[in-house]
């Protein structure tokens, strides 16, 4: 996608610059703009005066903070997306929960979108089956959802944008559905990439439309579709004698006591359990390890993406119907 697409409020970052008298930022995009991330720090040099550095690492979300490029830079600017409220550090303290951070060292650029989302609501209306749909759509349309509302009603369709524990009504994460708990028939999602619709439906259990205002696609998931692959991984699991249970050293997705937890538990049930640190969850990596089954305590929908994995990789949910204590009714 061109940088056209979205508004990276260069001024605003350049402003901040100053304001703060850095001398060397940071930027970290996701995957899908690191193709323009050479322009973007190519103009704040030139207008700032500035060293920046890029980061060539992941950037999956707001807890995906790279903390080492952080502890360099005197400003680390994260684009697309929103602050998350329930970020935790590996290497900062937390208090209650919210972080305590250096002089406010991190600001997040939203990267709003310009594009026009009529054309794609329009394109998305005839596969929505149900008279009453819930609203949903990532950060960079959310601005839109009132727009997508109003053109709705015009084909007869109700829909609900809810409440939500982020920052916008409307909006999900790849972790956090509490806008789609409306009561609805099914869900049309508004955004890019499957993994926010492919969530949506595997949690919230209704059948999902997505629509793309970037490529005009549409796509439909189904629930239980889904939800069988994830059953499938657990039942091949269930006769595992070893399990790893993995620490993710992401910002934000560190969590250390529920790794502990899952292990005493494990050990109860006569498992042989093991504690791996892993920033990114790669097979070749898992493969060199003697275990028979993973456990995946960092981002919980991370799991979602090793179905083909040689070796089974559980989210902490599953891994307890896998030990007996949760049925999988639980789950979702």
């Amino acid at each position: 996608m061109e940088k056209k697409s979205y508004d990276f409020e260069l001024e605003k970052v350049k402003k901040l610059i100053k304001e703060r008298g850095a001398r060397r930022v940071g930027l970290q995009l996701p995957d899908g703009l690191k193709t323009v991330a050479t322009d973007v720090a190519a103009e704040i040099s030139k207008d700032t005066g500035t060293e920046v550095i890029i980061s060539g690492n992941s950037c999956y979300g707001a807890c995906d903070i790279d903390e080492k490029l952080e502890r360099i830079v005197d400003v680390l600017f994260h684009f697309g997306h929103t602050e998350n409220p329930f970020r935790k550090s590996v290497y900062g303290k937390t208090l209650r929960g919210k972080p305590v951070l250096k002089g406010k060292k991190v600001f997040f650029i939203e990267l709003r979108s310009g594009v026009d989302i009529k054309p794609v609501v329009e394109k998305a209306v005839p596969e929505i089956k149900g008279d009453t749909v819930g609203l949903v759509a990532t950060v960079q349309h959310v601005h839109a959802l009132k727009e997508a509302e109003i053109l709705l009603a015009h084909f007869g369709k109700k829909a609900i944008i809810g409440k939500s524990r982020l920052k916008y009504d409307g909006q999900v994460l790849g972790c956090d559905f509490s806008s789609a708990m409306v009561p609805c028939e099914e869900i049309l999602f508004i955004g890019s990439g499957a993994f926010h619709p492919a969530g949506l439906a595997l949690y919230i259990g209704k059948r999902v439309t997505a629509a793309d205002p970037f490529t005009t696609q549409i796509s439909i998931y189904e629930a239980e579709e889904l939800r069988k692959k994830r059953y499938l991984v657990i039942e091949r699991a269930l006769d595992a004698k070893s399990v790893g249970i993995i620490i993710g050293m992401k910002s934000g997705q560190f969590n250390l006591g529920e790794a502990l937890a899952l292990r005493r538990k494990a050990i109860e049930k006569g498992l042989n359990a093991y504690l791996i640190a892993m920033d990114e969850i790669k097979e070749e990596k898992l493969l060199g390890f003697k275990i028979d089954a993973f456990v995946n305590t960092a981002c919980p929908r991370v799991a979602e993406d090793f179905v083909h994995f040689k070796k089974p990789v559980l989210s902490a949910e599953e891994f307890e119907v896998v030990l007996g204590e949760r049925s999988w009714e639980d789950i979702f």
